[in-house]
């Protein structure tokens, strides 16, 4: 289940800070960050994204990410199970996982290491092939793409136990709430509140105008597999390349048991975000005055 959760009053003493490298401004966002942790009394593990999952341990009350919406991912994937929340700083572009802007930092950062802060609990897709041990765990969406040299993937859907439908197209998705965000919604899918317990059925540049996305219910369980004339696709977890799903075999996702947690600030919201990141103005023809 994914919410948002109250507000919290548990004061941080204990961070894991991890900063993209490369990222410009990164070295003056390191200094400010320093001065604040010194000021608040926290104390601060640095770390690389490399160093990162060995560096979540019991006792971290929660892991600072600096970067875009990537790295965020790979800080879902390397703290996947630990329990540990992820305060997102952003310092790419749009960010829909980071929840603090790098101007923000000396006003909002010392309320949440005091303890004034919210939780925001995202699901994870889980992601399985036949015949196959372990799963995969997504935080945003499971990809199918074309083979190599193939423009287009024939995909068959079936949702619970029954049979939707078989998407052509240039790929499909299947997205968290989250993920709805993410390359979904570059691909036409709606926005889903974090609140929503469903998933995406996002096809990318389907051949027929009338194969759209569908929303499923996370306890039905999604089950792919290739169509007529395919031999094998690409498989991607929140981007990653991870294998392949070949004819004959089927790939079953469904919700794991584990969320991923994310700090926000108190009176922080989903709605307000999407306004922000979008740049929707919050008027139509005057109606909103």
């Amino acid at each position: 289940m994914a919410h948002g959760g109250p507000s919290r009053v548990k004061r941080m003493r204990r961070v894991v800070v991890c900063l993209r490298q490369g990222k410009r401004g990164g070295l003056g966002v390191a200094q400010v960050l320093k001065l604040i942790f010194r000021e608040s009394g926290v104390k601060a593990r640095w770390v690389t994204e490399a160093g990162l999952a060995k560096a979540v341990r019991t006792g971290t009350d929660a892991v600072v990410v600096g970067g875009g919406d990537g790295t965020m991912l790979h800080a879902a994937q390397a703290t996947m199970g630990s329990g540990v929340p992820l305060l997102g700083i952003n310092l790419g572009s749009l960010g829909f996982l980071t929840s603090i802007k790098v101007d923000e930092i000396q006003e909002i950062l010392p309320r949440i290491l005091s303890g004034r802060y919210g939780l925001s609990s995202r699901s994870v897709l889980l992601a399985k092939l036949s015949e196959k041990k372990g799963a995969w765990c997504s935080l945003n969406e499971v990809s199918v793409a074309p083979a190599s040299g193939r423009q287009m993937v024939r995909v068959r859907v079936t949702v619970g136990k029954e049979f939707l439908t078989e998407y052509h197209a240039d790929g499909l998705l299947v997205a968290s709430p989250t993920g709805s965000t993410a390359y979904s919604l570059s691909a036409g899918g709606p926005l889903v509140s974090p609140r929503a317990r469903v998933m995406l059925l996002t096809p990318v540049c389907a051949h027929a105008m009338a194969q759209r996305p569908v929303v499923v219910g996370e306890q039905e369980g999604v089950e792919l597999s290739l169509g007529e004339g395919e031999v094998a696709a690409v498989l991607r977890f929140d981007g990653v390349k991870m294998g392949q799903l070949t004819r004959g075999k089927s790939l079953r996702v469904t919700v794991a048991s584990q969320v991923i947690r994310l700090v926000h600030p108190t009176g922080f919201g989903f709605y307000g975000l999407a306004r922000r990141k979008l740049g929707w103005s919050g008027t139509a023809g005057g109606l909103g005055r």
